[in-house]
């Protein structure tokens, strides 16, 4: 999922520490990492130390005392997450290749996950995902039509996207996993907590189903919570990420006017939504509508304009820099090293 070269993961190990690691507010952190998305340019100015680093991001007094004492403690922190990287758990930012199109198609910028958490087969992610939208308690025979579509699309090519909750998403999790059809299943927990059920976990493990979470991996409830309070916002997250909708309930949700929906009767809406005729018309049509995004595209990284610049060379990092004053000799040497690394 990273780069192969030294320190592969520091961008991505800098971006978490400032979301849910560090004193800094949420909004802070946001800002910090949007400032130095388009050119990844934090691991740079990270590696060339912390007065560089509040420097280049014209940090405030405190926020640099923030820093300081971050990277007095980086050691223990990069182990911890080094270590949950060896027990499987992906961490995807914004700003790389593999973060899903669909939510950036069908999220607004300001709520659009920074980094995305996955544990399973994570190629999965690249199939055209179709999510399930159903009344809370389908009827049987609804649920069942739901069933077989979700099966003959899967077998045309598209992944079943569920969400792990009671209801008819376990009903339908239960069926893929007794067929052995590969799915996807967004957590409303944080993966480093979530023990997923044993034949969920051998699912995984043969390469058939890929956990997804927006939530940082040690968010969790105690057991004696009976309401997920952030369901809901999985549930959002996952019609975002859904490329297309199989809709079985009697009035279709509002969703993006981009993102087909696929009903079982037809419905009001023909200009969105599409009557369920065959899986193979039905895939075609979802190939067309979630072609990849332009290379270079992903929308509001920084500035709101909906294009992000293509990664920097840290020669053009330096000639960047260099046009708004003296630039550090410490930076220089850093940019140097890692362009000759």
């Amino acid at each position: 999922m990273e780069e192969h070269s030294p320190n592969a993961y520091l961008e991505t190990d800098i971006w978490r520490w400032l979301l849910f690691e560090s004193e800094f507010s949420r909004r802070r952190a946001r800002e910090i990492i949007l400032q130095g998305a388009q050119s990844n340019a934090l691991s740079l100015f990270w590696k060339a130390g912390p007065d560089i680093f509040a420097q280049q991001l014209s940090l405030t007094a405190d926020e640099f005392r923030i820093i300081r004492s971050a990277q007095a403690k980086w050691p223990q922190l990069v182990a911890k997450f080094k270590d949950e990287r060896e027990r499987g758990l992906i961490t995807v930012r914004l700003n790389q290749p593999e973060y899903p199109p669909s939510l950036i198609r069908f999220l607004p910028a300001e709520r659009r996950p920074l980094l995305l958490f996955l544990r399973g087969e994570n190629t999965l992610l690249e199939l055209p995902k179709i999510l399930p939208v159903a009344d809370t308690t389908p009827e049987a025979h609804t649920l069942m039509w739901m069933q077989e579509a979700l099966i003959e699309l899967a077998t045309e090519g598209s992944l079943p996207l569920l969400v792990a909750r009671t209801g008819y998403d376990a009903q339908l999790a239960k069926v893929l996993l007794k067929m052995e059809m590969p799915f996807g299943l967004a957590v409303p927990y944080g993966l480093g907590a979530y023990t997923p059920p044993d034949r969920l976990k051998q699912a995984m493990e043969q390469g058939r189903v890929l956990l997804i979470s927006p939530f940082q991996p040690e968010w969790h409830l105690l057991a004696s919570v009976q309401h997920n309070p952030i369901l809901s916002h999985a549930v959002d997250f996952a019609r975002a990420l859904a490329d297309a909708w199989l809709v079985g309930t009697t009035s279709v949700p509002q969703h993006h006017k981009e993102q087909p929906c696929f009903c079982r009767d037809k419905c009001s809406d023909d200009k969105y939504c599409h009557q369920y005729k065959t899986a193979e018309n039905c895939y075609r049509l979802l190939v067309e509508r979630t072609a990849p995004l332009p290379p270079g595209v992903t929308s509001e990284l920084e500035s709101g304009s909906g294009r992000e610049l293509p990664p920097l060379t840290p020669e053009e990092i330096l000639s960047t820099l260099s046009q708004g004053g003296r630039v550090p000799p410490a930076l220089v040497a850093r940019l140097k090293k890692s362009n000759s690394a």
